[in-house]
């Protein structure tokens, strides 16, 4: 009896093990070049965003196609976040603005949120990730 007690409690811990961190995707699209890397990071809510300093997690991907790529992430848990993407064609490991500070290289937010007059605050681009929504789509804005 111990052992068949031991069996279900090995079996439900495994399979409870990594609720709090579920696979998520961030499907990129509109990549016009295949040059440089994407940059995906993700903020929680409560930090600075969009400003580097402030990343919770974050991954580089080579790009190997144009039109889309998906990137899978394992290590996000469950939350509320924002997500800002960035085409680093130039390898520099940070986006490229201009004298007034667009973005000189393709990039994009959750919620497909399209900036105006300035840089977006955390509640444009809020998403949360739960059991039942951990795929989103970013289209690059270039």
């Amino acid at each position: 009896m111990k052992k068949y007690f031991s069996i279900l409690f090995l079996f439900v811990a495994l399979r409870t093990w990594g609720e709090d961190t579920p696979k998520v995707s961030v499907k990129i699209t509109n990549i016009k070049q295949v040059k440089g890397s994407i940059r995906v990071a993700f903020y929680k809510k409560g930090c600075d965003f969009p400003n580097e300093g402030s990343i919770t997690f974050a991954k580089e991907v080579k790009i190997t196609q144009i039109g889309e790529m998906t990137i899978h992430f394992s290590e996000v848990p469950f939350g509320e976040y924002a997500i800002a993407v960035f085409q680093d064609k130039n390898q520099n490991q940070k986006i490229d603005k201009n004298l007034v500070g667009y973005p000189l290289e393709p990039f994009g937010f959750s919620r497909n949120f399209k900036p105006k007059f300035s840089g977006p605050d955390f509640s444009d681009c809020n998403v949360v990730i739960s059991p039942t929504t951990n795929t989103f789509t970013i289209k690059m804005i270039d």
